[in-house]
């Protein structure tokens, strides 16, 4: 009877209540590395996402790591059910702002797929070893891989290709003779933020320029560069180094019929110090210094009226130039 009355009381015994959701700020870790992440705010952009800021219990924790190099870089592994979710996200140039957006839109997904049926997605039923995930093939799929050491490999990760406009004007110091002003407009090609391809024209005006009592130049350049950057990856600026070629074509803009070389080629080398900050996730601000080493220097000089043949006064270009310039910088793509 005793027996009976036991086995009848742990049939009817409720089931054990499932554990109660966790605050999701227990479970996040974040080592930020490069990026501009923090915690706090991760967590806020997160709960944002979800409506809630608890998740289910299951999820024993979640791991955000920013690459030690690269501002925009950021790894998501969650453990859920002892099971781990892994993705890497590389969005091309985000605000802060928006890194911890994507970041903490990342974590909600993971957490609560019912996060995607919100943003108007279709939501596939999950298999044995498969996640829920959006139906849009330009998104790379989560991870799934479990702890006894079984991996998936991950997709490869296409190169990030950017396209920038940008405008300039300053003062070039020894580029013509004296001082004078200029400006130009350029077109760069950026691989990952490390390394851009730049081609640009430029031009720029000396003024009047005596070279002696008689005769008055105004020189002007035109031309073009071609150079290659090496830049360095930080939130909301960008420091940088450029070298390339340079050529046009110098005039002298005098009328006087002594003066010989009315125009005349230039060709220089050059290198350029520059910082870009970024006001917007498109729009920044430029700041260069460029020494300009003149490999073909003309020379402005009027004909020696007593001698047939010979120079008199002359007014050369100088051996060592340099331009510092402002400018406004466009992200194209």
């Amino acid at each position: 009877m005793l027996v009976a009355l036991f086995t009848a009381g742990l049939l009817l015994a409720p089931a054990p209540a499932p554990p109660p959701p966790r605050p999701l700020r227990e479970a996040l870790r974040v080592e930020p590395g490069a990026t501009c992440l923090t915690a706090d705010a991760l967590a806020d952009a997160a709960t944002t996402w979800l409506g809630h800021d608890t998740i289910d219990a299951s999820v024993a924790r979640i791991d955000v790591r920013g690459d030690p190099t690269r501002p925009h870089s950021v790894a998501i592994a969650l453990e859920i059910r002892g099971e781990l979710v892994e993705r890497t996200l590389d969005p091309p140039r985000p605000t802060c702002n928006d890194l911890h957006a994507l970041v903490g839109l990342a974590i909600a997904i993971a957490v609560d797929a019912a996060v995607l049926e919100g943003l108007g997605y279709e939501v596939i039923e999950p298999g044995e070893q498969s996640v829920p995930q959006a139906q849009d093939p330009e998104r790379p799929p989560l991870q799934r891989r479990s702890r006894r050491g079984e991996t998936n490999e991950a997709p490869a990760r296409r190169a990030s290709v950017s396209v920038v406009a940008a405008v300039r004007g300053g003062a070039w110091l020894g580029v013509l003779p004296g001082l004078a002003g200029g400006g130009g407009a350029q077109l760069e090609l950026g691989w990952r933020r490390w390394v851009d391809l730049r081609a640009g024209l430029f031009g720029g005006y000396g003024g009047p320029r005596a070279i002696d009592a008689g005769t008055v130049v105004t020189p002007s350049l035109v031309g073009g560069r071609l150079d290659v950057c090496a830049a360095l990856a930080r939130p909301r600026v960008r420091p940088r180094l450029c070298f390339g070629p340079a050529g046009g074509a110098l005039q002298s803009g005098a009328k006087t019929p002594g003066v010989q070389a009315v125009v005349a080629p230039w060709v220089a080398l050059m290198v350029a110090t520059e910082l870009r900050i970024w006001a917007t996730k498109r729009f920044a601000f430029d700041l260069a210094v460029d020494l300009v080493v003149p490999v073909v220097r003309p020379v402005l000089a009027e004909r020696d009226p007593s001698k047939q043949g010979m120079v008199g006064q002359s007014l050369p270009v100088p051996p060592v130039g340099a331009v510092v310039s402002l400018g406004v910088a466009f992200t194209i793509r």
